[in-house]
């Protein structure tokens, strides 16, 4: 079964103070750390990477030096993430029966791990890579805590998330959902009554969104290319 891949990354940054996919450790983007796993991968057969309009010459830069063997196209992307994602549906490959999600700020993935979740969504409606949280979580109220919560029961979502094709479209393009924020696709096919499967992911496949995470994300980068 053959899958495409949706990058968005439109994103402007606006907390971090600048666009976080274009940030560069040995002289190659975040975007590219994040999409080059999924290139590798026999399973997908596309990769598209849903842009700001400003953005595309840059992008298509970076494509050219990374000379990937597989199809990797840009889009345009939207003002808000599901309108990248939707963007990005539209333009791919329809006999592709799996679109899996990946989020431009997260350069650890594995192929392994891509791999892997794309083996259960096989036999499931839709499958999240997570891991278990490690942290005591608690429930607050103007910032008192209401209650302690079970964190044996939380798992912290990550991406890649991997669809049926046929579902993930079914929800995206319903109308009745179209006004609806969401962080993740995930949180709106499970809104929609399917089910979400998960396969555990890897503490090292940080989200970049603060100053904070890009130290951490030096110093992973650092361990991997013994600097």
């Amino acid at each position: 079964m053959s899958v495409s891949v949706i990058i968005p990354a439109a994103g402007k940054g606006e907390r971090f103070g600048k666009k976080k996919q274009f940030l560069h450790y040995k002289n190659k983007s975040v975007l590219m750390y994040a999409i080059s796993p999924f290139v590798f991968c026999d399973e997908i057969n596309e990769v598209i990477i849903a842009v700001s309009k400003d953005d595309k010459n840059e992008v298509n830069d970076y494509l050219k030096v990374a000379n990937f063997k597989k199809k990797v196209s840009i889009v345009e992307g939207g003002l808000l993430r599901q309108d990248s994602v939707k963007n990005a549906i539209k333009c791919s490959n329809k006999k592709n029966q799996i679109i899996c999600i990946h989020d431009c700020v997260r350069p650890f993935i594995s192929k392994s791990l891509i791999q892997k979740a794309i083996k259960k969504c096989i036999t499931s409606d839709a499958v999240i890579v997570a891991v278990p949280s490690t942290d005591t979580l608690k429930e607050t109220k103007d910032l008192k805590i209401k209650k302690t919560i079970d964190r044996d029961k939380i798992w912290k979502a990550q991406t890649p998330q991997v669809f049926k094709r046929s579902i993930i479209e079914n929800v995206l393009f319903d109308l009745k959902y179209e006004k609806i924020f969401y962080t993740d696709e995930s949180s709106l096919v499970e809104q929609a009554g399917y089910d979400v499967s998960i396969v555990e992911g890897s503490p090292l496949n940080i989200k970049i969104t603060t100053k904070d995470d890009w130290l951490l994300a030096k110093a992973i980068f650092k361990e991997i290319y013994n600097d």
